[in-house]
């Protein structure tokens, strides 16, 4: 069955990445809930599994960025979903915490790697051209839909039966939901390609960068993974470790909670915005204004904020980090084309996790030694500012023809 409808793609990659980040990366507190209780485990070693399946995937982004150009986009995902289901399943049967974080590295780290940007972003970019920024906003809010809907789903299974049981029905329905919408609807390329509404230079359009050192020796590159690493930084830090700094203001563990979701619900309305900028605004530009947002809820959170300037901050936080994901997709796409998306993508995705899982631990050891977060923000903040100046030396060759009329 084909469907060339464009939108529907949109949808595929809305709930792969639902799925992805929302079963995983935002479940993750409610899964070792139980796992603390039944193993009595150090708070480190609780949370390797996150780490771990960050590195892994990180690790294994470069290789799944050149397979998705080059193999099949609904097999790949597929694989994805059957991984993470597979995950939960083993997760239930375990027997000492040192296997949790072997899970979460052999098998977790696969469905978190491919049903995340990577895959939605490379599938869209194929899709769409002039209004690919809002369609990769659509599809980035399925994070944040995840994140507000597989928490409370966890811990509503776990309350109803024994933590066993309730990841491995957990695992049922990943996999009921999951492989029907990648089989069924998923189409890997349009029979003909959206024309571009910038193109670049005709050396340019023609460049293939299929080696990895074509990629590397590219500055733009450099230049993009610094900016948006720098941004993905101090976004993981924050949501890290806001609970913690609200409680240090005297905020209840039920208003700190209210924080962290205050985040999760802006960010699906940053998602849409800032992809609807992408398509009319410099790609730069918006990825400027992302970062000085960002920027600016750090420093709303200085000195002694109220509770109003803690709700004020978190909605800047929040739409900022919502609209990370579609700016650097759009970005990507737009600087080096769509012929090795994937394997570009990739390739940059060590380097934002890399500083994704050193910030949140920095964070709370400038914590532990000056007693309070305000060092660390103004840690993140400087950085982030000073890296709003180097967005200029992402140049984008001027285009040298009349493009055609833009398809969707």
């Amino acid at each position: 069955m084909r469907h060339s409808n464009p939108w529907l793609q949109v949808f595929v990659a809305f709930w792969i990445q639902a799925i992805g980040i929302g079963s995983l990366l935002y479940a993750y507190g409610v899964v070792t809930l139980p796992l603390a209780e039944a193993f009595q485990p150090s708070r480190t070693l609780l949370m390797l599994g996150v780490a771990v399946m960050t590195l892994s995937a990180g690790l294994l982004s470069p290789w799944l960025g050149r397979t998705m150009d080059r193999g099949s986009l609904k097999w790949l995902m597929a694989t994805g979903v059957i991984a993470i289901a597979l995950g939960y399943t083993l997760l239930s049967f375990s027997g000492a915490m040192w296997q949790v974080p072997l899970i979460y590295a052999l098998l977790m780290s696969i469905g978190y790697a491919i049903l995340g940007p990577l895959a939605a972003s490379t599938l869209l970019s194929r899709w769409f051209s002039s209004r690919r920024g809002l369609a990769l906003g659509i599809a980035g809010a399925g994070t944040s839909f995840g994140g507000f809907c597989f928490p409370p789903l966890i811990q509503w299974l776990i309350e109803l039966h024994e933590w066993r049981l309730a990841l491995r029905l957990l695992a049922s329905v990943v996999l009921i939901s999951g492989l029907p919408v990648v089989l069924l609807l998923t189409r890997d390329r349009p029979e003909t390609p959206p024309a571009p509404i910038e193109s670049t230079s005709k050396a340019k359009a023609t460049r293939r960068y299929d080696s990895y050192g074509a990629v590397l020796g590219d500055r733009n590159f450099w230049m993009i993974a610094l900016c948006v690493g720098i941004l993905f930084a101090v976004f993981t830090a924050t949501v890290s470790n806001l609970a913690a700094f609200a409680t240090d203001q005297g905020a209840s563990a039920s208003q700190a909670a209210q924080l962290m979701s205050l985040v999760a619900i802006m960010a699906i309305p940053g998602t849409l915005l800032f992809g609807a900028l992408a398509d009319r605004l410099d790609l730069r530009v918006a990825l400027g204004l992302l970062m000085g947002l960002v920027v600016l809820g750090m420093l709303s959170f200085l000195g002694h904020p109220s509770p109003r300037m803690l709700q004020i901050g978190s909605i800047m936080v929040g739409i900022g980090g919502g609209g990370m994901i579609p700016v650097w997709g759009a970005l990507l796409a737009h600087t080096f084309g769509l012929l090795d998306y994937g394997r570009v993508m990739g390739m940059m995705n060590p380097l934002l996790m890399l500083f994704s899982l050193v910030s949140p631990v920095l964070a709370g050891l400038l914590r532990d030694l000056t007693g309070s977060y305000h060092i660390a923000f103004l840690t993140f903040a400087v950085p982030l500012a000073a890296a709003i100046l180097l967005l200029p030396w992402i140049r984008f060759q001027r285009p040298s023809y009349t493009p055609a009329p833009a398809a969707p």
